[in-house]
């Protein structure tokens, strides 16, 4: 059924389940007379309620590889739903790429330039004429009463975690409204793809591809660029390396980006999505939001670590937001 909705030929074998680096969403690999090619399942129903968001990211997509962007060749189906999607009747929504072989990012890959060109180029497909209306949920905009809210139940329950929270909540207060002002006073805001860091980036035979673009959305473009450069120049290392640094955001730059921000708000967004993370387990074991009411231990366990590893993580990024002046 799939094979007919995308025009892909023959089946040889069943869907085989397979996992796809960072991509999290249900993915098989299927094998045709026509070649390999990857089945992705959006979503089981006949249509998500985050259609809307569904509807910009591929768009975007469809854009960046029309403009040349290297990533996994977008199979359009024969009749689309929206986008590349198509129903699969009782099965749900569905997407294809051509399969490519591929391995994971290395410390020895130098991507150095074609990060910066990729970004800069990708960061014109959409611009945003003003700031989008809320700020992305993992730039970790928690107010620092929400914080001490979670931190009074984990104590009145004696959660694991709690002990860790009462012990970093000044710097998570602290690092909380920094992150903030950084996105406030950003601007460059673009659709973007929002998630390029290692385990989305591929070394095929033709070089780097950029993948899972299905998180795309609203976003600052020097925020998004400083936070890629330093993610992947941070790969497999402890002490930062300003020329890996210094020949992305050059590339960046001479392809036409805005220049990423000085100091602290070059890592705002690196640091953020590690808050947000923290906030996530949190809310988790709280039963906030997230929380289904099944055991939570390793959520707390989870929580409990990342804690402790708050000031290291924070002190280790702002050592490489030194090299963005």
């Amino acid at each position: 059924m799939v094979a007919e909705a995308f025009d892909l030929g023959r089946p040889i074998v069943s869907l085989v389940p397979h996992r796809f680096g960072a991509i999290s969403e249900e993915t098989w690999t299927l094998t045709t007379l026509s070649g390999e090619f990857v089945v992705m399942r959006l979503w089981a129903g006949p249509d998500p309620p985050w259609r809307h968001r569904l509807e910009q990211a591929m768009e975007l997509e469809r854009r960046a590889w029309e403009a040349g962007t290297a990533l996994m060749r977008p199979i359009p189906p024969r009749t689309p739903a929206f986008g590349f999607a198509a129903r699969v009747h009782g099965y749900g929504l569905f997407r294809v790429y051509e399969r490519p072989r591929h391995r994971v990012l290395a410390r020895s890959d130098e991507i150095a330039e074609w990060l910066g060109t990729t970004l800069a180029r990708l960061h014109r497909l959409m611009p945003l004429a003003a700031a989008p209306s809320s700020a992305p949920e993992w730039y970790s905009f928690f107010r620092e009463q929400e914080w001490r809210q979670w931190l009074e139940a984990g104590e009145l329950r004696g959660l694991a975690w709690a002990p860790a929270l009462r012990k970093r909540f000044p710097m998570i207060a602290e690092a909380s409204a920094w992150i903030a002002e950084a996105f406030a006073s950003a601007a460059g805001y673009v659709v973007t793809h929002r998630a390029v860091e290692p385990r989305n980036v591929w070394m095929t035979a033709s070089g780097p591809i950029l993948v899972d673009w299905h998180g795309s959305g609203p976003d600052s473009a020097p925020l998004e660029a400083a936070h890629a450069v330093v993610s992947v120049a941070m790969l497999d290392r402890r002490s930062p390396e300003p020329e890996r640094v210094r020949r992305a955001v050059a590339a960046y730059v001479a392809e036409g980006g805005q220049a990423p921000p000085a100091g602290r708000a070059a890592v705002a967004r690196y640091v953020g999505m590690r808050l947000s993370h923290v906030a996530r387990l949190i809310r988790a074991t709280l039963d906030v939001s997230e929380g289904n009411g099944t055991d939570s231990s390793h959520e707390e366990v989870s929580a409990t670590q990342e804690l402790e590893r708050l000031p290291a993580m924070i002190e280790e990024s702002i050592a490489w937001s030194e090299l963005f002046r």
